[in-house]
């Protein structure tokens, strides 16, 4: 791990010979070094630990208990059992090279990603200094010991350091080329980075004139029209979701695989201004039951978030954790740091989690087992669920929002093989599939909803995971209506980013697809800036129904009151079932605070256009751990295949 010093002036290489044991005391001999009492040996990557009082016997316990397929020194570093810099530190020593520690800088030209994923990169040094300098992983190391025994390596030619040590000097040092290698993989016709295309801008100011013109011509006209749209949205958006609440089945539990089964398994999370809960987090991920010579942890920060940065390095983890700090630069939001991330992931599988997420601890074996049961299946949303719905009435109808989301609606539409708006957090992915999609856009504030889509257009299967992972509700006024700007926001970007080629979005998901597909997009942010205007022309129909009126107009009044009608069931009733299995007590007040609560999206919504207009890839932060203790039972979860 990185220290805190190497973000500004790390010292010069030392030589080997001058390391401190770095906790090591007196060596015993060597003919007891590398035999426990059984008569068995240490592989040759972990032999000369034992020569500096590492017990053979500890070591070898540790070892025995790993999984097949985990080498021996990852499985070792993994655990903690020694940390990362004590080991290569001790490499260094064994092979009688030096322990770089940033000088001299690398040469001037190198492939900076490719170095990242290897290890090595070469030296801007001297005649008598080091050329290169390696971060040896487990396979390689072996060979580096027989060869340097065998005299064919002259120590003088490199440097050793370790992996996370290397990985830090490099997106320090060289930052923009780290980032040209990590971002920009989307074509621009599938980024938000441009906004709206010429002829959406074109489609749109026609629209326009045309509305002014009905208006001029025909006022009656204008609103004709105007409801006609509404009545189809608000009819395609009542269907789609009480197709996808029916539809719902029964968890998919494929066949548990064995510890040796198990994949490399690569785990985000992106943690920005959240030093008061990195320790909450890393208790959750350690209490995932995932073998940890398995696991690659990521926890991506920013360098200028100095606390965060501070509270991690204090914390000094093992091996399994990497510190990713991202260099500067824009736009500065979370896709963006799982994009620098996913450039040097080394699992099969990835998944992303939130800095205050709880995943259920067999949610990685259950994926794993899921992904290997179905080979076409590409990514698997997970339930998220809210730990603290009694904080307010904000965060009590934001758990039942996810308890509909994702208990019933999500698994329903993987059901019925439409596109679904992945959640932020708990999507994992087979990671072939996700580089191939293009990762994530980093300039999109939905950055999720629009993955979702775009895996679907690109052919890729996604499914619902029976595994549960518990998130915080914003339950302060405004910490959730910043949060709630952003995500309408991000639809609005997504909606504008698929719809600039409609043909070849219709194309590439078929009719049925691609209508369901804007339906979800397009329709959640229609459906919250023009809901208050329907619901009060219903009111106004209802109030006049005593009149005399047209046969249209009657016709019209009767449609309204269905659609209205269906409107209250297809929120309500799925409100009510969802409540019920996340045993939530939803109650009548709930419901007719439900009322304010939509009000008050339909308020951001507003607002979001504002925000698309004036700074559309602005990042507003939700703050996390701001619970005030009043929790309530988010019931059973499922911990396992």
């Amino acid at each position: 791990m990185a220290d805190a010093k190497q973000e500004s002036a790390p010292p010069p290489i030392s030589k080997a010979a001058a390391f401190p044991a770095h906790g090591f005391s007196r060596p015993p001999s060597k003919s007891e070094a590398s035999v426990n009492r059984l008569g068995r040996r240490l592989p040759l990557e972990l032999e000369f630990l034992a020569q500096h009082e590492e017990s053979a016997d500890r070591l070898l316990r540790v070892l025995d208990a790993s999984p097949r397929g985990v080498e021996p020194l990852e499985a070792l570093l993994a655990e903690g059992t020694v940390s990362e810099e004590q080991y290569y530190r001790a490499l260094a020593r064994h092979l009688g090279c030096a322990y770089y520690d940033g000088e001299p800088s690398f040469a001037a030209h190198f492939d900076v990603v490719k170095s990242l994923r290897s290890g090595v990169a070469p030296l801007a040094g001297g005649v008598d200094e080091p050329r290169a300098v390696i971060a040896p992983r487990a396979p390689v190391v072996s060979r580096l010991i027989e060869t340097r025994a065998a005299g064919r390596l002259h120590p003088s030619s490199f440097a050793v350091a370790s992996p996370q040590r290397f990985a830090a000097l490099v997106r320090m040092r060289r930052g923009d080329e780290v980032l040209a290698g990590a971002l920009a993989r989307l074509p621009a016709t599938l980024s938000a980075k441009r906004g709206m295309s010429g002829a959406q801008i074109v489609a749109a100011g026609l629209t326009t004139i045309l509305a002014i013109w009905l208006g001029a011509m025909s006022l009656q006209a204008l609103t004709g029209v105007a409801y006609l749209a509404l009545w189809l949205l608000f009819s395609g958006s009542i269907t789609l979701r009480s197709a996808a609440a029916v539809a719902h089945t029964d968890a998919i539990r494929p066949a548990r695989l064995s510890d040796d089964e198990l994949p490399f398994y690569t785990v985000v999370v992106p943690v920005f201004r959240e030093a008061e809960i990195v320790a909450d987090l890393v208790r959750a991920i350690d209490a995932i039951d995932y073998p940890k010579g398995k696991l690659e942890i990521k926890l991506v920060a920013e360098r200028r978030d100095n606390e965060t940065l501070s509270r991690i390095l204090s914390m000094r983890l093992p091996a399994r954790y990497e510190l990713v700090v991202a260099p500067p630069g824009e736009p500065s939001t979370k896709p963006r740091a799982l994009n620098i991330a996913l450039a040097t992931a080394r699992g099969e599988l990835l998944v992303v989690y939130d800095a205050e997420d709880a995943p259920s601890p067999g949610q990685l074996r259950l994926a794993a087992s899921r992904f290997a049961a179905d080979p076409g299946l590409d990514c698997v949303q997970a339930r998220l669920t809210i730990r603290n719905p009694g904080d307010s009435w904000l965060s009590k109808l934001f758990a039942a929002e996810y308890a509909v989301l994702f208990d019933l609606i999500n698994p329903g539409l993987c059901a019925l093989d439409l596109p679904i708006a992945l959640g932020g957090t708990s999507n994992h992915f087979r990671v072939a599939s996700l580089i191939s999609a293009g990762g994530w856009d980093e300039w999109n504030v939905a950055e999720d909803a629009d993955l979702g889509i775009r895996l679907t257009r690109f052919g890729y299967k996604v499914g619902s995971l029976d595994s549960d992972t518990s998130e915080e509700a914003p339950h302060e006024f405004l910490n959730w209506f910043r949060q709630r700007v952003r995500w309408q926001k991000g639809w609005m970007q997504t909606a504008i980013v698929h719809a600039r080629e409609p043909i070849r979005f219709v194309k590439s998901l078929g009719w049925f697809r691609a209508a369901s597909a804007t339906t979800l997009i397009a329709g959640s942010f229609l459906s919250a800036l023009f809901w208050p205007a329907f619901a009060v022309d219903t009111l106004i129909r209802a109030l006049e129904s005593g009149r005399d009126k047209s046969a249209w107009r009657e016709a019209t009044d009767v449609f309204t009151y269905i659609l209205a009608l269906g409107g209250i069931w297809a929120l309500a009733l799925p409100a009510v079932v969802a409540c019920k299995l996340r045993r939530l007590g939803l109650t009548a007040k709930d419901l007719a605070l439900a009322v304010f609560y939509y009000l008050l999206v339909s308020l951001a919504a507003w607002a979001a256009i504002l925000d698309l207009a004036l700074r559309p890839h602005y990042w507003a932060k939700t703050q996390h751990g701001r619970e005030t203790g009043a929790r309530q039972a988010a019931g059973p979860q499922q911990t396992s295949p």
